[in-house]
C-alpha cells in the first residue's frame, strides 16, 4: 500500500521538474503590457540547474553574481553585462544552490557533503559529510553554518573547519513532499520547518529548542491525504516568521515566542515574498494573493495566471515577478494586483532552474538550458 501511494504521489507531485509528465499549461491571457520588461543579458554556462524550478539560489553582491551548476562548477559574472569574471570546477554533484561569506562559498550535493570553496584559492576548503541529500542551501550567521538533510536532521557547523555543532532531527511521516525549505538564523536563533509540519526556532549557540509550532496538521485517512511538509522557504522580518504548509496552513509567528499572529488557509509548496507590510502568496492552483502582513488581511487576489506552475514570488522594483513553468515571468503591479507585464527568460520555453533573484534594476533567472538571463525594465 506504502509503495503504490508513494508512486501516486512521485506522479502527481514529486517531479515537479519532468514537463513531460505533467498536463499542459492553460493559454496565457491577452496582454498589452504597460511596462516594457525585456532581456539585459543572456550568459551561457557549463550545466543545468536542478530537478526542480526552487531548489537553486543565486547570490548578488559587489556588483558579481554567484551561482553554481549542477556540474559542480561555480561560476562569478559581472552583473553589468553577464561576462564570465571566475569559473572554478570541482568533482561533485551540487543539489542545491549556493551560500556566501566573504571569500567561502557553500553548497550541498546529492551524495550527503556540505562542500566550502574558497573563491580566491580556487580550491575546496574542507567538506563535510552528512546523513542525507541536501535539497535547500544553507544559512550563514556569526562564524556558523545552519543546513538541513533529506532525513530530516537540522545542522549546525563551523563555518571555517566543517566540524559539528550541534544537530536536531524530526522524524519524517511515511510520505512527504520531496525537498526540504532552508534553515534561517536571526536573532541568535536558528528556524526551521519541517516535514511533519513543524516550524521550529533553536538556540544558535547551544542547539536549544526554544519554540515548535505546528503550521502544518496531518489530516485525513490515507497518507498522502495527510501530507503537511512545509518545503516553502521561511521569511523572517521584522521579528516575525512566515511560514506556509503544503495542507493548506499560512502563518506568522512571533520570533521570540513561537505565538501565532495571524494565520490564513492558503496551500502552498512554494515561499511567500514580504516587502514591507505587504507579503505576497501563491496556492496551489496558482492563484496569487497579496495579504497585509501584519494581520493577514486580503489586499487583493489575482487568478489571470491559474494553473500555470508559478514558483515564489520575488519583489522586484514596484512589482513582484512570478515565473510560470513555460519559462514566462510576470510582472504583477503591487498596488493593484493586475499583471503588467510578460516575458519569456529564454528561447526554448522552459522553466527556472532557480528562484529568482531581483537585485537593484536587474532580475537574474537560471534556466535548465544552461543560459543565466538578467531581465529588466
Amino acid at each position: 500500500m506504502k509503495k503504490s501511494l508513494f508512486l501516486l504521489l512521485l506522479s502527481a507531485v514529486i517531479i515537479q521538474g519532468c514537463s513531460n509528465a505533467r498536463p499542459n499549461l492553460p493559454d496565457l491571457p491577452s496582454l498589452s503590457s504597460e511596462v516594457d520588461l525585456h532581456k539585459n543579458w543572456r550568459t551561457s554556462v557549463d550545466g543545468n540547474f536542478g530537478e526542480t524550478s526552487e531548489r537553486f539560489s543565486l547570490v548578488a553582491e559587489n556588483d558579481k553574481l554567484y551561482f553554481v551548476t549542477d556540474q559542480g562548477t561555480l561560476y562569478t559574472l559581472n552583473q553589468a553585462d553577464g561576462d564570465e569574471i571566475n569559473e572554478i570546477e570541482t568533482d561533485y554533484a551540487p543539489s542545491s544552490g549556493v551560500t556566501l561569506q566573504g571569500d567561502s562559498i557553500y553548497f550541498g550535493t546529492y551524495d550527503a557533503q556540505l562542500v566550502a570553496v574558497s573563491l580566491t584559492n580556487q580550491s575546496v576548503l574542507w567538506e563535510k559529510r552528512l546523513s542525507s541529500e541536501v535539497l535547500s542551501e544553507a544559512a550563514y550567521a556569526a562564524g556558523k553554518i545552519a543546513i538541513q538533510t533529506a532525513d530530516g536532521w537540522l545542522n549546525v557547523l563551523e563555518a571555517d573547519s566543517g566540524n559539528t555543532l550541534w544537530r536536531a532531527k524530526q522524524d519524517l511521516p511515511a510520505l512527504t513532499v520531496r525537498g526540504t525549505s532552508s534553515p534561517v538564523i536571526a536573532n541568535g536563533k536558528v528556524v526551521a520547518g519541517f516535514a511533519d509540519g513543524q516550524v521550529k526556532a533553536f538556540s544558535l549557540q547551544s542547539g536549544e529548542e526554544l519554540w515548535s509550532y505546528a503550521a502544518g496538521k496531518p489530516e485525513g485517512r490515507y497518507e498522502i491525504e495527510r501530507l503537511s511538509d512545509v518545503d516553502g522557504r521561511l521569511v523572517v522580518k521584522d521579528n516575525v516568521v512566515y511560514a506556509v504548509a503544503y495542507n493548506g496552513t499560512l502563518v506568522a509567528l512571533a520570533l521570540e515566542t513561537g505565538r501565532p499572529l495571524w494565520q490564513r488557509n492558503i496551500a502552498s509548496t512554494v515561499g511567500v515574498a514580504v516587502k514591507g507590510e505587504l507579503l505576497v502568496a501563491v496556492d496551489m492552483k496558482s492563484n496569487v494573493i497579496a495579504l497585509n502582513a501584519k494581520n493577514g488581511s486580503e489586499v487583493w487576489n489575482n487568478s489571470d495566471l491559474l494553473d500555470r506552475d508559478l514558483i515564489s514570488p520575488e519583489f522586484f522594483g514596484d512589482y513582484v515577478a512570478l515565473m510560470d513553468r513555460a519559462g514566462y515571468v510576470h510582472l504583477i503591479d503591487l498596488g493593484t494586483g493586475a499583471v503588467m507585464a510578460r516575458e519569456l527568460a529564454n528561447e526554448k520555453n522552459v522553466a527556472s532552474g532557480s528562484r529568482m533573484l531581483a537585485h537593484k534594476k536587474q532580475l537574474f533567472i537560471l534556466t535548465p538550458d544552461s543560459d543565466v538571463t538578467s531581465l529588466t525594465y
